[in-house]
């Protein structure tokens, strides 16, 4: 039975205006929230992979938090999951192939015994990460992979997004975690570098996430990491809502520009044209006291006055811990060609808060292909923006990084990822909006 899933269509505007000279820009907000006390009771098995670089960087403060932190995780455990070690340097080990999580002191003596050694080399990890998350692949389980670094891989990153893709084929998505910024060489008073020496490639790291339908973050300090392996054991266990497709189907002269997830986290989501008219995308998992929310940037047609349907949004999902398979749930979305009506101020925020997100994004770019000029603009744009929203400190972090651009021609490693990571997260804990009401 449908009704597990709740989808609530929101546009930018109700009316926009007829007979424009030019086409109009919509947005439209689509939030799914799981709902009911079958969902809300319901908890998911979870078959887990950790895939941990253990190289030389990470000796110290940083093994140590490490072991902490997959200690806690264990515990957060149920007997009913499996969980798996990795540890990778330029060797691979599996000190803990995949079991149940039911003897905790036994596991806990295992991860007592994770040590620093070698270089880096991440495929090794991986490709061991994948077999063990096939051992007891179950589509009735949350089946996922950890990879946590802290230094760049060698000659190998090819074969580590080759293997992301693998994962994503199976549906075993992967959370890249990099841990530690760095700081600049011979800074006064800073304290020593976090990272690895030669510090961790967050566009690999974003590659392996997103080839693999999975996520990646910072984590700036080693005590960080208990708190971060703690959130993905909770999210995991709470995403009850699995397999979740959106098929967006347009109306005539109505095109789809781009597909952003806003909430948990702001991505650009990956879309397939199944025909000129009808756009999929891949929504994954969704958690129960989360939700997901997508934002879709559509082109409308000039029109003579009138109510029109410029698409309906059809999710598809499954919820194994109730039994129920390719659930289906319709929506359509309805503008009027008249007189202009407000902007809605909650679908407003959203929009903006994007939109800082993809100006740091494309300052990055210009910065990378030369465009100094164009990147400090972009970034300076971005710090108003971010100041205007309350996020006084990622506004400073833009500025730095403009007057770095402006300085030294460059961005610096530290500050790029500041801003990459912590714009994805402008959506996170937002006070709840209510739209206005239709008169």
């Amino acid at each position: 039975m449908a009704g597990e899933l709740n989808l609530q269509v929101t546009t930018l505007r109700d009316a926009v205006t007829a007979n424009a000279p030019t086409p109009q820009m919509m947005y439209v907000l689509l939030e799914a929230q799981p709902t009911g006390a079958q969902v809300a009771s319901a908890s998911m098995p979870l078959n887990l992979v950790l895939v941990l670089d253990r190289s030389g960087s990470m000796s110290g403060a940083r093994i140590g938090n490490l072991r902490q932190a997959v200690k806690m995780l264990i515990d957060q455990l149920q007997p009913s999951d499996f969980i798996s070690l990795v540890l990778f340097d330029d060797q691979v080990e599996v000190p803990l192939p995949s079991q149940p999580a039911a003897n905790k002191q036994q596991l806990h003596a295992i991860v007592d015994r994770i040590d620093d050694r070698g270089g880096t080399q991440m495929s090794l990890g991986l490709q061991s990460g994948l077999g063990e998350a096939q051992r007891n692949l179950d589509p009735g389980r949350v089946n996922k992979i950890v990879l946590l670094t802290d230094g760049n891989t060698w000659g190998d990153e090819a074969m580590c997004q080759s293997l992301a893709q693998q994962a994503g084929q199976m549906r075993v998505p992967i959370v890249s975690l990099g841990l530690g910024l760095p700081q600049p060489i011979g800074a006064p008073g800073l304290p020593q570098p976090v990272g690895g020496a030669d510090d961790w490639n967050h566009a690999l790291l974003d590659g392996i996430a997103q080839a693999s339908g999975g996520a990646s973050d910072l984590i700036e300090t080693p005590d960080k990491i208990v708190q971060v392996f703690q959130s993905i054991v909770k999210s995991a266990q709470a995403s009850v809502v699995r397999n979740t497709e959106m098929l967006f189907r347009l109306s005539a002269d109505v095109a789809a520009r781009n597909v952003w997830q806003v909430t948990p986290l702001i991505s650009n989501l990956s879309q397939r044209a199944i025909s000129p008219r009808d756009v999929q995308v891949t929504l994954g998992d969704i958690e129960k006291t989360v939700g997901k929310s997508v934002l879709v940037e559509v082109t409308l047609p000039v029109r003579a006055p009138g109510k029109m349907r410029i698409a309906q949004a059809e999710i598809t999902y499954d919820v194994p811990a109730a039994g129920l398979m390719a659930q289906k749930i319709k929506s359509d979305i309805l503008i009027e060609f008249g007189t202009e009506s407000p902007i809605k101020p909650n679908v407003m925020n959203l929009v903006e808060r994007v939109n800082a997100h993809k100006l740091q994004t494309r300052a990055l770019q210009d910065a990378q292909a030369g465009n100094v000029a164009g990147a400090t603009q972009k970034l300076k744009q971005a710090a108003t923006q971010l100041l205007n929203m309350g996020e006084a400190e990622l506004a400073q972090q833009a500025l730095q990084e403009a007057q770095n651009l402006q300085q030294q021609g460059q961005m610096t490693s530290a500050g790029t990822k500041r801003l990459n990571y912590g714009t994805r997260k402008l959506t996170q804990n937002l006070p709840p909006q209510t739209p206005p009401s239709t008169p």
